[in-house]
């Protein structure tokens, strides 16, 4: 790190002025030019500012602390949180006594995974603002992990295109820092395919997909190959290659249930429900969707989606009986603030179930499909367009049937184009 960048970053950190800093050493557009790296200040200049910062020297270089660090961002991606919380406050304490800029960074751009992980997006996006302000201070290897984590920051905030954008750039550095980690490279990988489904680009995604899981396996990470797995047989069944997305399904099942990851099987259970479904294997796919409520203890999207799942199922198979109580149970865990996808989803149901009384044209037309398109669920506005379009030609609409189902024709050609 330039010296000029040093003396910034800790004017910065102890909130001074540049005013404030160069009072009766220098001038202020000295300094500005300093920070900036545009001049070389001679060695009693750069004493007078070390002592007004209050820090000893900007030469050091912490050998133990950059060890810890990279201890702490090994730790964060096994999720092996125990020892994470132990380097994390090691490495605080070392924090203290080091004026090393590098380190410095370092340890703000991996809290930016820290709190990724704890869901504390407001976090951060502050460590994010911050290190975008020392961005040119960055290393290309820092810069590799400073996008890699703000593509993961923009997927969870549903920002599909912006997150794509940010994992190219990753992939950039991590050739250009010479990033030697490979687990980093899978992670980086499976953040793609997982950006990549959610943009419908099930081939690609896949690509990515099976890329990871190649290093995953190489480094016996079995947790991650669930799964990668478990994505990989999702984005197979997309596509239609059933054989391919079960034979991936029964994979991560194996693997979950070896080392205990509950969440995971839930959602593989899940996920084979929605196969056996479109095998038309209505009794398998229920009793997948029965076995994956049963392991979701406290994750009520995760229940409203089996509980969806065994509506549509038990609709589809004419069992008139079994439905309303599962729509009960549904529209009490979601509302129109509160999941709600799955709640216009539910009320469709609920609609279909009374024979489609008055205000269902409207709620169709008004809330449930401008809801879907609005939050870009391209696939379920296609579902409900297909569905009011049937209903639209049982009747005798034709002209609105056509336009409806015209709608969801168009996306499902998009999707198979992908």
């Amino acid at each position: 790190m330039n010296i000029g960048s040093k003396i910034r970053f800790h004017r910065q950190k102890r909130n001074l002025t540049q005013e404030e800093l160069s009072k009766g050493i220098i001038s202020v557009s000295y300094l500005s030019k300093l920070e900036n790296n545009q001049v070389t200040p001679s060695g009693d200049i750069i004493q007078l500012l070390c002592e007004r910062l209050g820090v000893s020297s900007l030469q050091n270089d912490k050998h133990e602390l950059n060890q810890l660090l990279e201890k702490w961002n090994h730790s964060l991606l096994w999720k092996d949180f125990k020892a994470a919380d132990t380097y994390h406050e090691q490495i605080k304490k070392l924090l203290d006594d080091t004026e090393d800029l590098s380190p410095q960074l370092f340890y703000k751009i991996l809290r930016i995974r820290y709190h990724l992980i704890h869901s504390d997006l407001d976090s951060a996006r502050t460590n994010l603002i911050h290190i975008h302000s020392h961005y040119k201070e960055l290393s290309d290897t820092l810069r590799f992990y400073y996008h890699k984590y703000k593509g993961n920051y923009y997927y969870l905030l549903h920002q599909y295109d912006k997150a794509q954008a940010e994992l190219k750039e990753a992939e950039t550095y991590y050739v250009l820092g010479s990033v030697i980690n490979e687990e980093e490279r899978a992670d980086l990988y499976y953040l793609f395919s997982l950006v990549l489904t959610r943009l419908n680009v099930y081939r690609l995604a896949i690509y990515y997909g099976e890329k990871s899981l190649s290093i995953f396996q190489g480094v016996y990470f079995q947790k991650r190959c669930a799964e990668v797995h478990l994505l990989l047989g999702i984005c197979y069944r997309r596509i239609r290659y059933s054989e391919e997305a079960l034979k991936h399904y029964e994979w991560a099942n194996f693997i979950s249930m070896s080392i205990n990851y509950k969440t995971l099987n839930s959602m593989v259970e899940q996920n084979l429900g929605y196969l056996k479904s479109v095998m038309n294997k209505s009794e398998e796919a229920i009793h997948h969707y029965l076995k994956s409520i049963e392991l979701k203890e406290s994750d009520v999207e995760g229940k409203l989606n089996s509980i969806l799942s065994l509506v549509k199922e038990y609709y589809k198979l004419n069992r008139f009986n079994q439905v309303p109580l599962w729509l009960s149970k549904g529209l009490e865990l979601s509302s129109k603030d509160k999941f709600p996808d799955k709640y216009y989803q539910l009320s469709y149901y609920q609609y279909a179930l009374n024979g489609f009384p008055d205000g269902f044209e409207y709620f169709m037309k008004e809330q449930a499909l401008p809801c879907f398109k609005q939050s870009g669920e391209h696939l379920l506005y296609a579902e409900y367009s297909k569905l009011f379009g049937q209903y639209y030609q049982g009747v005798r609409k034709y002209k609105n049937a056509a336009f409806h189902l015209r709608e969801a024709n168009t996306i499902y050609e998009e999707m198979l184009s992908l």
